[in-house]
């Protein structure tokens, strides 16, 4: 009997678990194990090195976290103490008059030991080393779900999202942008579980959860991705596959029970929880998104020149509420439409054993579902935060892009394999039989690193353009040198214990960038200062009523920072 014609035989074995299905044709060819070898480090060079570079180029420069950077390292360095945070950072929105957090404190876990280590760059390399760790994971996890060919995927997918998303890049430490590293991560890694090899499940709960912990807009994509993938995995895996898919499925359910524990006992010991206003923040007055809008801006998001590649909106005013409006603008009908043709792919994937792209196109629908569902349960009122909070389609509409671009190759490359199979039964020569099947891989290997190292130059470029202007430290670098000398200027008159930090300063803004600057850089220096700015006090804490009060002067114009104890206030001490 003949053999399937897009079977082919895993001549680099790589230590991987599958237990069945035959091997797709994204996964790897015969060919020379070197150069496999060269392809995988490729892989991983080329996709971390922007991050690296971007972070020793910031650092060498005098990075300081400041703004919302700022309120994430002081978190992070309370990790270690009494007031070790329980969830989140500080979101931007209340519920029933209530601050609301974001859903748990993993990326504080994370970037606690940097942060003590360093408190100055600690929280940039923390997540730099974080991110970098994740991408590696992703491509690893690839690697052993499809071979060179998914670890090449999934390398330069994520090279897509760092030129889409230069942001992403240059200031990973930011919440929205680390989640999102780590939902890439979610996603890779339950692909490889939905292969059968599930021992990477509790690794998708890790990512997932990290995902979902910074931004709760995240979550039930990364939920749908971690129900589908044991569930596909185990199926895949036959007897084998049920009894091992218990054990890690109890690993996976003990992991993520570890890493929600501070969440959930903040939900139980406060009222009201911050879980529970999670949630009661999509049902407040003023409506939803709603199913309709998200399935505009699914299909924006995989439509064949995707809305994604565009700059994501910036500024204020009309045209940013203009640009955030289009996102939804996307044609409704292609949206639903690669939803079902993700399942129609995945069911016929499975009936002819290429468990990888069955597993692709249910991860990928997965994750477009778990999407729609989030944005369409987000608040009206809350659609501007689209305007950076729309990179959650970038990875939906690459994992949809790729699944339907591979299966529209196999069905070509099955009929050219069919019409090659008759022309030797009647005695002809294909021309592809003039390459034996090594060389073509060689050709193949050498032509993906080629285009991943171009990717990787492409994503250095784009982000050495911008990496002096405002994006890396959220306010621009005049404010960190400001930060680092206002700092000093408050250190030589604060008081010991709490005191009040009030500033003045011609831009409020810029001001209260640096003032959160300021804050985190003396509380790691052993003071203890609060803001005069009350939207601040949940991150930063409430100034004593009866306290001293220090004033920083930030004068425009570049003039140096002054700071003196407020009228009626002593020196330190």
């Amino acid at each position: 009997m003949e053999a399937n014609p897009t079977e082919v035989m895993d001549a680099l074995a790589d230590g991987s678990d599958a237990t069945a299905g035959s091997r797709d044709a994204l996964s790897v060819t015969a060919g020379p194990r070197g150069g496999a070898t060269a392809v995988r480090v490729v892989c991983h060079v080329a996709a971390e090195l922007p991050l690296m570079v971007f972070a020793l180029i910031e650092m060498a420069r005098g990075w300081r976290p400041l703004y919302d950077n700022a309120g994430l390292a002081l978190r992070s360095y309370q990790v270690f103490s009494s007031r070790s945070p329980l969830v989140g950072h500080q979101m931007a929105d209340t519920v029933d008059h209530h601050v609301v957090f974001a859903p748990g404190p993993l990326q504080n876990w994370l970037l606690a030991v940097p942060v003590r280590l360093d408190p100055a760059q600690g929280a940039l390399w923390g997540a730099v080393l974080c991110a970098v760790i994740a991408v590696a994971v992703s491509i690893e996890a690839m690697w052993a779900a499809g071979g060179w060919k998914a670890a090449s995927a999934a390398s330069a997918s994520i090279l897509v999202l760092f030129i889409v998303r230069t942001d992403v890049a240059l200031m990973v430490l930011w919440d929205v942008w680390f989640a999102v590293v780590f939902l890439v991560a979610a996603v890779c890694t339950g692909l490889a579980t939905a292969t059968g090899q599930l021992r990477w499940w509790p690794v998708t709960v890790v990512a997932a959860s990290v995902a979902a912990q910074c931004q709760a807009v995240f979550a039930l994509p990364v939920i749908a991705v971690c129900l589908v993938a044991p569930v596909v995995g185990i199926a895949v895996g036959g007897g084998r596959g049920h009894r091992m898919g218990r054990a890690w499925l109890a690993v996976g359910l003990g992991v993520g029970g570890l890493v929600w524990s501070a969440p959930l006992i903040q939900q139980a010991t406060t009222q009201p929880g911050n879980l529970a206003l999670l949630l009661r923040g999509t049902s407040q007055s003023g409506g939803t998104i709603g199913l309709s809008r998200a399935l505009g801006a699914l299909g924006g998001a995989v439509r064949p020149v995707p809305a994604w590649i565009h700059p994501p909106p910036s500024g204020g005013g009309f045209h940013l509420v203009v640009a955030v409006a289009n996102i939804f603008t996307g044609p409704k009908w292609w949206g639903a439409a690669v939803l079902a043709l993700l399942l129609i792919i995945g069911v016929l994937a499975w009936r002819s054993t290429r468990v990888l792209m069955a597993a692709s196109a249910w991860i990928s629908a997965a994750l477009a579902v778990g999407g729609v569902a989030a944005i369409a349960a987000m608040p009206l009122p809350q659609f501007l935060v689209f305007g950076y909070m729309g990179v959650l389609l970038v990875p939906i509409g690459m994992a949809a892009w790729v699944t339907l671009v591979w299966a529209a190759v196999e069905v070509v490359v099955v009929g050219v394999r069919r019409v090659g199979s008759s022309r030797r039964v009647a005695g002809e020569t294909s021309g592809l039989d003039v390459f034996p099947r090594n060389e073509r891989a060689g050709v193949a290997m050498a032509a993906a690193s080629v285009v991943l190292v171009a990717l990787s130059a492409w994503s250095m470029t784009s982000g050495l353009r911008q990496i002096g202007g405002r994006v890396p430290t959220i306010s621009g670098w005049p404010a960190v040198r400001t930060a680092d000398v206002a700092t000093a200027a408050v250190a030589r008159v604060a008081p010991r214990g709490p005191f009040k930090l009030q500033v003045v300063s011609p831009d409020g803004a810029y001001g209260y960038s640096v003032e959160a600057g300021v804050i985190y850089l003396l509380v790691t220096q052993g003071f203890d200062p609060r803001p005069d700015v009350p939207v601040a006090y949940p991150t930063f804490g409430r100034p004593p009523s009866k306290g001293r009060t220090v004033v920083l002067e930030l004068p425009s114009g570049g003039g140096r920072a002054v700071a003196h104890l407020a009228a009626g206030g002593s020196g330190p001490g």
